[in-house]
C-alpha cells in the first residue's frame, strides 16, 4: 500500500468507525432514556449493573490476547489462524462453565437472588463471542474498517430493538441481557460473512505460544483496564447499595461511556496503524497528534454540555431521581478529558512493539484506582465519593502514561500542547457562551433550557472548529466517499 493510499486508508476508517460509533451511542442512549424512564427502576438498574459491567473483562480473559496478536504480529498463516479460532471456542466455554457454577456465590454476595439467574444468561455472549473474534482480527489487520462499521450498526440497531421491545413486553432487567445476547448474534454472523475466512479442522497450540506471549502482554493491559473502570460499580453496590449504583451508573454512563465511544473511533484504528508507521517515527508523530485532535475535538463538546447543565441532563433523559448524580457527574467529566487522551496511549506503545509499557500504564492505574475507591467508601457517605476518588487517582495513573508517550515520541509537552491548545481554546469559548445562555434560561423549564444550552454549546463549537480547525460536516463526508 503506498503512502497515500495509506493515509486515505486511515482517514476511511476513522470516518466510518465515527459513523458506528455516534450511531452506536445514540442507540444506547436512547435505549437507556427509554427503559429508565418507564420500566426499570434505579434499584434493578443498580442489580442489572453488577452483572453486564463485568464481561468486559470476562470476554477478553477468554480471548487470551491472541486476537491481538493477529493484528499485531507477521502475517498469519491458516493454521495459525485456525488453532487461534478453535482455542478461543475452548476458552469461552470453560469460562461460561466458570460463570454458570459461581454465579449463586455471587448473587449471595451482592444479597440480590435475580443476578445469580442474570450472570448465567448474560454469560451467554461468552459462548458466541469466539464465533467471530479471530475474523474480527483478521478484518482490523487489513483495515477494513468500513465493512466492520457497517456490521456494527446493523448489531446495535438489532440490540436497541431488543431492548426496548423486550422491556415493552414485561422482562424487565432481562432486556439488557436479551440485547446483548441478540447484538452477539449479529456480530458472529456479520463479522464471518464480511471477512470470508473458514478455520480449518486444526488445533497446533504449539503454532500460537509466540502469539499468546505477545497477545497476553498487549491485552493484559485491557484486560486490567475493564477491571479498573468497572471495579467502582463493585464497590458502590457494596458500600452504599443497589439503588446507588443504579443513580452512580446513570452519571458515568453519560460521561465516561460516551468518551470510551468517542474515543473508540480513534482507538479502533490506532494500533494497526501505529504498528504499520512504527519505522517512520516522524509519521507516528504526526498522526498520534491527529489523534489527539479528532479525539477532543468530539470529545469536549459532550463534556461541556455535562459540566454547565449536569442537573437538565440526567433529569431530562433518565428521570427526575438520577439528577441527584449531577456533582459526580461533573466530576467525571472532568476526568473525561484525561480518559479522551490515555484512549491513545496503549494503542501506541504497542503499535511500537512495546506493550510492556502499556502493561506498567493499567498496572499503576488498577493500583491506585483501587486504592481510592476503597478509601472512598471509608471517607465518604454516598457514590459522590467515589467519584472524587476518579479525580483524585486518575492523573495519577494519566502522568505515568503520557511520561512513556511523549519519551518514545521524542516531544516535549510544550511543543504537543502548541499543537491541540487552540482547538481546546475554541469548545471553552462554546462552552462559557452555554454558561451564559444557561443562566439566562434559568426559569424555563428544564427540557427547553438543557436544548437552548446544549443547542448553543454544541453549535458554537461546531462553527469554530469549522472555521479554525477544519473539522467541517463535508471533510467528514469526503473521508467517508474515499
Amino acid at each position: 500500500m503506498t503512502e497515500p493510499d495509506f493515509k486515505r486508508s486511515v482517514a476511511r476508517g476513522i470516518a466510518w468507525v465515527g459513523l458506528a460509533s455516534s450511531l452506536v451511542a445514540l442507540f444506547d442512549l436512547v435505549a437507556l432514556a427509554l427503559i429508565l424512564n418507564f420500566w426499570v427502576s434505579a434499584q434493578e438498574f443498580g442489580a442489572v449493573s453488577i452483572v453486564v459491567t463485568a464481561f468486559g473483562a470476562l470476554q477478553l480473559a477468554a480471548e487470551l490476547g491472541l486476537p491481538a496478536a493477529i493484528v499485531g504480529r507477521a502475517d498469519p498463516d491458516d493454521d495459525r489462524l485456525s488453532t487461534i479460532f478453535w482455542i478461543g471456542i475452548l476458552a469461552g466455554l470453560a469460562e461460561y462453565g466458570l460463570v454458570f457454577a459461581a454465579a449463586p456465590l455471587i448473587a449471595r454476595a451482592h444479597g440480590e437472588a435475580i443476578v445469580g439467574p442474570l450472570f448465567r444468561v448474560a454469560g451467554i455472549v461468552l459462548l458466541i463471542r469466539p464465533l467471530y473474534t479471530t475474523h474480527q482480527a483478521l478484518l482490523r489487520r487489513s483495515l477494513r474498517f468500513p465493512e466492520l462499521s457497517a456490521v456494527r450498526m446493523a448489531a446495535n440497531a438489532v440490540e436497541l430493538c431488543t431492548k426496548v421491545g423486550s422491556a415493552l413486553a414485561g422482562a424487565g432487567v432481562w432486556c439488557f441481557a436479551l440485547g446483548s445476547i441478540a447484538r452477539e448474534l449479529v456480530y458472529a454472523i456479520g463479522v464471518p460473512l464480511r471477512a470470508r475466512w473458514r478455520p480449518r479442522r486444526v488445533l497446533r497450540p504449539r503454532l500460537v505460544r509466540p502469539d499468546f506471549r505477545f497477545g497476553m502482554r498487549s491485552t493484559g493491559g485491557e484486560l486490567l483496564f475493564q477491571l479498573y473502570s468497572n471495579l467502582d460499580y463493585q464497590v458502590v453496590a457494596y458500600a452504599f447499595g443497589t439503588t446507588s449504583v443504579g443513580i452512580y451508573r446513570a452519571a458515568k454512563e453519560l460521561v465516561l461511556e460516551p468518551v470510551r465511544f468517542v474515543s473508540n473511533v480513534v482507538t479502533v484504528v490506532a494500533f494497526p496503524t501505529f504498528a504499520r508507521l512504527r519505522d517512520d517515527r516522524p509519521a507516528v508523530v504526526e498522526q498520534y497528534v491527529a489523534f489527539t485532535r479528532q479525539n477532543l475535538a468530539a470529545v469536549l463538546g459532550l463534556l461541556s454540555v455535562v459540566v454547565v447543565a449536569g442537573e437538565d441532563v440526567l433529569g431530562v433523559l433518565l428521570g427526575a431521581q438520577y439528577a441527584a448524580a449531577a456533582d459526580a457527574a461533573r466530576i467525571l467529566a472532568i476526568v473525561g478529558v484525561f480518559r479522551a487522551l490515555s484512549h491513545l496511549g496503549p494503542p501506541l506503545l504497542d503499535g511500537l512493539g512495546r506493550p510492556d509499557q502499556s502493561l506498567r500504564y493499567h498496572v499503576t492505574a488498577a493500583l491506585v484506582l483501587s486504592v481510592a475507591f476503597v478509601a472512598a467508601t471509608h471517607l465518604g457517605e454516598t457514590f459522590f465519593a467515589v467519584s472524587v476518588a476518579w479525580a483524585v487517582a486518575y492523573p495519577i495513573a494519566f502522568a505515568v502514561l503520557m511520561g512513556m508517550v511523549f519519551t518514545h515520541l521524542e516531544v516535549s509537552v510544550f511543543a504537543y500542547l502548541r499543537r491541540v491548545g487552540r482547538l481546546v481554546l475554541c469548545i471553552v469559548a462554546a462552552a462559557g457562551a452555554g454558561l451564559v445562555a444557561h443562566h439566562l434560561a434559568a426559569e424555563l423549564r428544564a427540557g427547553v433550557r438543557l436544548a437552548l444550552s446544549a443547542g448553543v454549546m454544541l453549535g458554537m463549537g461546531a462553527t469554530l472548529l469549522a472555521l479554525y480547525e477544519g473539522f467541517s460536516p463535508r471533510a467528514i463526508v469526503r473521508a467517508l466517499r474515499r
